[in-house]
């Protein structure tokens, strides 16, 4: 097998990984939290929301200030995550492109 056919070979390879790992970020989905889990929000990886829960007790005890700043920190958690997690598979898709130079 030539040089040039095994490097078709891999990148055929890292381009079936980079669509399943596509398919996988767009089902994946992070929880971020605020007020110990009195605020949560879902959202999938590729962003959009899919659920957001906030404890009854909150709203009885706190002020329309509190829970909006508490759902922006909720928020932010979730997008941290998001970001994070993308950067891990990121770093994962590096190592396959490297492993192609070599």
């Amino acid at each position: 097998m030539s040089d040039l056919d095994r490097m078709l070979e891999q990148a055929k390879a890292v381009q079936e990984q980079v669509a399943s790992m596509r398919d996988r970020l767009s089902a994946t989905e992070v929880t971020g939290t605020a007020a110990n889990g009195s605020v949560s929000v879902s959202m999938t990886a590729d962003g959009k929301f899919t659920a957001v829960h906030l404890d009854q007790e909150l709203l009885n005890d706190a002020d329309a200030d509190e829970v909006e700043e508490l759902m922006l920190s909720a928020l932010q958690d979730a997008g941290t995550q998001l970001r994070e997690m993308t950067e891990r598979r990121m770093d994962s898709l590096n190592e396959m492109f490297q492993s192609i130079q070599n």
